[in-house]
């Protein structure tokens, strides 16, 4: 990398090159040398991106997007119905302490087969996990030393990436299935449950920090209408999975005819992982909040129905009440005034 920047000027055209070899460490399933890719890709673009044109910070994003996609964390293995987790509870956490002991494992019998097989898989699922978490604030390192060098399509192309990222870890952690697999499988996975909400938040953290800061700064090529439409899009998407994720945890007792009589309180689990949540949606409703009078006119018959169920659901802290009286009060309660005085 240090010798690809100081003879820059001769060596550019091998730039392409140099990403994909970067990439190809990143992608590697091994954490360390994973590590060692996107260290040295910060130090490239640390050394170097002063130096970059525009045409040379789409390939560096395009190759942060590829890195991104090809480290998605998967557990197709648990949820495919090939693994009997409670037969394989106790050979599976027997594998873990065998291998963190660095003693050698038997395959005499299927079982001790498949169980290595398992925490191979899972521990494969865990080191994409942690790449991926050190690739997106790689990414948030690169876009902060040369958020003023980026044209509006470099962003965007960053917030695609992101965004899948976020997309990705969510469905992940909405599988009821797979979570309930995953706490079968005990402390041996070392996985919070959700196993990848810590992705998931930071990641759509950074997609509302790209979209916001493309408004303000309006760099080269910048298109208002996507950028705003990207935004609208990802503050409801934002909203309603929160929305989702507060009422899958909620039950209700039921009278004899059928009729809900009263909801049952969220548990302490529950309660938690919303509360993880509440800063991305306390940071959602204030961006909605920041549209301009126009556009948050225009969007509010899309987001009114999302605020109404925030107002109803029960939520794992005060942050997000806190945010929605403030919303009320500055934003919504002024557009319903004036409509009504109309």
């Amino acid at each position: 990398v240090d010798l690809f920047v100081n003879f820059y000027n001769t060596v550019n055209p091998l730039l392409r090159k140099v990403l994909s070899l970067l990439v190809s460490f990143i992608k590697r399933p091994h954490q360390s040398l994973a590590g060692i890719g996107i260290a040295a890709f910060v130090r490239l673009m640390s050394n170097a991106g002063d130096l970059f044109s525009e045409e040379k910070w789409l390939e560096v994003v395009s190759s942060l997007k590829e890195a991104a996609n090809a480290t998605l964390p998967d557990f197709p293995f648990i949820v495919s119905g090939d693994i009997m987790v409670g037969s394989n509870d106790h050979a599976l956490n027997s594998q873990s302490n065998e291998v963190s002991a660095g003693s050698d494992i038997s395959h005499g019998d299927s079982e001790s087969s498949r169980a290595q097989h398992v925490y191979d898989l899972l521990s494969d699922a865990k080191c994409r996990a942690a790449v991926q978490l050190l690739l997106i604030q790689a990414v948030m390192e690169i876009y902060n030393m040369y958020r003023t060098h980026l044209s509006a399509k470099s962003i965007i192309i960053l917030y695609e990436a992101m965004h899948d990222v976020a997309s990705h870890a969510h469905r992940i952690n909405n599988n009821t299935i797979l979570r309930s697999k995953l706490q079968e499988f005990g402390p041996m996975t070392q996985l919070q449950d959700p196993p990848l909400l810590r992705l998931e938040n930071e990641s759509y953290q950074f997609c509302l920090t790209f979209l916001q800061n493309l408004i303000l700064d309006r760099p080269p090529r910048y298109e208002e209408a996507e950028v705003e439409s990207h935004l609208v899009d990802l503050c409801q998407e934002v909203l309603l999975f929160y929305i989702e994720s507060a009422h899958s945890g909620q039950a209700s007792e039921t009278s004899a005819n059928g009729q809900t009589q009263w909801l049952i309180p969220l548990g302490s689990g529950k309660r938690r992982e919303l509360a993880a949540r509440a800063p991305l949606v306390v940071a959602t409703l204030q961006a909605i909040c920041c549209l301009g009078e126009t556009l948050f006119e225009k969007n509010l018959p899309q987001f009114f129905p999302l605020i109404s169920n925030l107002v109803s659901t029960e939520h794992g802290s005060t942050e997000v009440q806190v945010a929605l009286s403030d919303m009320l009060s500055s934003s919504v309660g002024p557009v319903l005034l004036r409509s009504c005085l109309s």
